[in-house]
């Protein structure tokens, strides 16, 4: 995985980067546990930064940079950058853009399935198409993180309230990925294809079911007694 010309005492290092920071992101958590009480900006991050629907696709797409050669990773990484700092500084554009589909103002821009999409995509494509496909992923990616965090925003537009959020998506992307690529095993890239036709399916049924309205059945309309009895009979004779 790494150059044999390293120094082993970097090779530790970078092998163990992954572990440590996913350690530390958890204690950070941990920490936020505690202040929930007197913190608004932990509260919200509870909440809403670590929800599992929120949390799932930051997974994923750690895991689909896992799977990439280095030169792709550093693509996507770059271009991870990039699609955040579009959604952050572009916003009303991208909003703009994805109000053409219909009832997306109504379920959060459909920011949710074009996160489960975008994450499904780079893990189901072969190696081969995944080194340029990861890249362009991870640019939408990172604009539907951004655009998820300023639409979920409570606060008065506070830079804490988007760069820490925007921080831990890194971190979860970050660990994810250098754990993998540490701790290789054979098997990775079959399962995830797995966990991408998993987030694809989500993606597809969350999306189809934001985007087709929802009819509600006619009221049903009481039937009249004439209509109800047949004739010739008396209802109210007793037989």
């Amino acid at each position: 995985m790494f150059p044999r010309s390293s120094p082993p005492n970097a090779r530790t290092a970078l092998k163990w980067s992954g572990p440590v920071l996913a350690g530390l992101g958890v204690g950070a958590i941990f920490m936020a546990v505690m202040i929930a009480s007197e913190s608004p900006l932990a509260r919200w991050i509870l909440a809403e930064t670590l929800a599992p629907a929120r949390v799932l696709p930051l997974i994923g797409f750690g895991a689909g940079l896992a799977l990439l050669g280095a030169r792709a990773l550093i693509a996507a990484l770059l271009l991870l950058g990039f699609g955040i700092a579009a959604g952050l500084f572009a916003e009303d554009r991208l909003l703009a853009i994805l109000d053409l589909v219909p009832h997306a103002a109504t379920h959060l821009f459909l920011t949710g399935p074009i996160a489960y999409l975008a994450t499904g995509a780079t893990l189901v494509a072969s190696a081969r198409w995944r080194e340029w496909l990861a890249p362009i992923m991870a640019a939408i990616f990172g604009a539907i993180v951004a655009l998820t965090v300023k639409l979920t925003d409570p606060s008065l537009h506070e830079a804490a309230f988007t760069w820490t959020p925007v921080l831990i998506a890194f971190w979860i992307v970050g660990a994810i990925a250098l754990t993998l690529r540490a701790f290789w095993r054979s098997w990775f890239p079959v399962f995830g294809r797995i966990l991408g036709s998993w987030l694809l399916a989500i993606g597809l049924l969350y999306g189809t079911a934001s985007v087709v309205p929802i009819t509600a059945p006619p009221p049903a309309v009481d039937q009249p007694m004439e209509d109800a009895v047949p004739r010739g009979v008396n209802p109210l004779r007793q037989p």
